[in-house]
């Protein structure tokens, strides 16, 4: 019975190291257990769905580095700045992943040449994480392109994703 108590208190620990070694295998974790910042980056595809109250409601598919796959949702206000160019302000940002989302603000420069979207000078700022990723928070920068036409907007992003 001793062997077996033993050998039982054994596999534990094994597992318990082994756990422990594949959870900080990147080397990226701070004292305390908490994880690092780490460098984030990822792929949206979204279109306008519908406008309420003076704001455009989009979504979309999400891809992450870090985070995987997931959703996207946000509401912006165009605001002219002349010469085809607009300013954009993004209230809300959601992004959803399996298990939890992440919630903030955005801001960006779009320039329209015929059907054709450039953006620019994007600012994301993901403060509030819910489910999974309470506490989480994800500061960045942005470019895409859009074409009017077809309703499609893909952004590029990439930043600091901290815990």
């Amino acid at each position: 019975m001793f062997n077996r108590s033993r050998l039982a208190a054994l596999a534990a620990t094994a597992l318990t190291a082994t756990a422990l070694i594949a959870s900080t295998a990147d080397g990226k974790t701070k004292v305390g257990g908490a994880p690092a910042p780490r460098t984030d980056s990822g792929v949206s595809d979204a279109s306008i769905t519908h406008t309420s109250n003076g704001l455009q409601i989009a979504a979309g598919n999400n891809y992450d580095k870090v985070l995987g796959e997931g959703a996207i949702t946000y509401r912006l206000k165009l605001l002219p700045a002349g010469n085809g160019t607009f300013s954009v302000t993004v209230p809300k940002v959601v992004l959803y992943t399996a298990s939890g989302s992440i919630t903030g603000t955005a801001s960006a420069k779009v320039a329209v040449n015929g059907s054709a979207e450039t953006i620019t000078n994007g600012k994301l700022n993901l403060t509030k994480g819910a489910g999974s990723l309470k506490g989480h928070q994800f500061s960045g920068t942005f470019t895409g392109t859009g074409d009017v036409a077809k309703n499609l907007i893909t952004f590029k992003y990439k930043g600091i994703l901290t815990s």
